[in-house]
């Protein structure tokens, strides 16, 4: 298999409750070869946890500018030619699950890989925004300004400009990832939320044609597919909304 230096970047707005093992994790692994932690404007305990640990690179940005920034200065001061995005919240990382974010780009499998926590038990339509996620840093690099608007429309956003690539989506099993309530105050979480459902909604309204844009970059990629032989009512369904709705809008 042909050696590629793999960056893994990891931006983080308090959260001095998990970031430490994140960081003991990508740290003890054998597959990574660079690893940049950005601050983004924390208020709680989490640039002095980072600055303890060595064999990091830490970009603090000293004002919150939102998930997509952050990660895009990371993309920018990298160096590796894969760049693998991790969130700073997750427990039970290990290197099989960076071998199989990484493996099918090696490979040549697969042009962007999506995994997903799979311990909390909820909607099945979430998994496509998940941040963990790896890339070709080339591939990215044309859209980094793009990139660092859309704050947690990111997700959409990348599903959007990939659409036509061949991606992988799977479990990464025994990994968890905490509720915002459990490892931030309540004042905190009710922002991020806000925050987040505003970017995710102003992303697909704004386009020109929302609805479009929605099947593109978040139905039509990962769940509208060909049924099989033997496949139940779902699957009809499926194959009746494709034939009937997507067509209707011309995608």
């Amino acid at each position: 298999m042909k050696k590629c230096l793999i960056s893994v970047i990891v931006p983080a707005y308090n959260e001095e409750k998990k970031i430490g093992g994140v960081l003991k994790s990508l740290i003890n692994s054998s597959l990574v070869d660079e690893i940049i932690i950005i601050n983004d404007g924390s208020s709680d305990n989490t640039l002095s946890i980072v600055r303890k640990f060595k064999k990091i690179k830490l970009i603090n940005l000293k004002k919150n500018h939102g998930k997509s920034y952050a990660i895009v200065k990371g993309i920018e001061k990298s160096i590796g030619d894969i760049v693998v995005f991790i969130d700073a919240d997750l427990t039970g990382l290990n290197d099989s699950h960076l071998a199989k974010l990484t493996n099918p780009l090696i490979l040549g499998k697969k042009e962007v890989v999506i995994g997903y926590p799979n311990d909390i038990k909820t909607d099945k339509l979430f998994l496509p925004l998940s941040g963990e996620r790896a890339y070709w840093k080339k591939n990215l690099t044309p859209y980094l300004r793009e990139m660092s608007k859309k704050g947690y429309g990111l997700e959409l956003y990348l599903n959007y400009i990939f659409r036509n690539k061949k991606m992988q989506l799977f479990p990464l099993n025994g990994v968890k990832t905490t509720l915002k309530y459990e490892k931030q105050t309540y004042d905190i979480v009710a922002k991020l939320f806000l925050v987040e459902s505003f970017d995710i909604l102003s992303e697909i309204l704004k386009q020109q044609n929302p609805i479009s844009y929605l099947l593109k970059s978040y139905l039509y990629s990962f769940y509208i597919k060909k049924p099989n032989k033997n496949n139940n009512q779902i699957d009809k369904l499926i194959k009746y909304v494709k034939n009937n709705l997507i067509k209707k809008i011309n995608l």
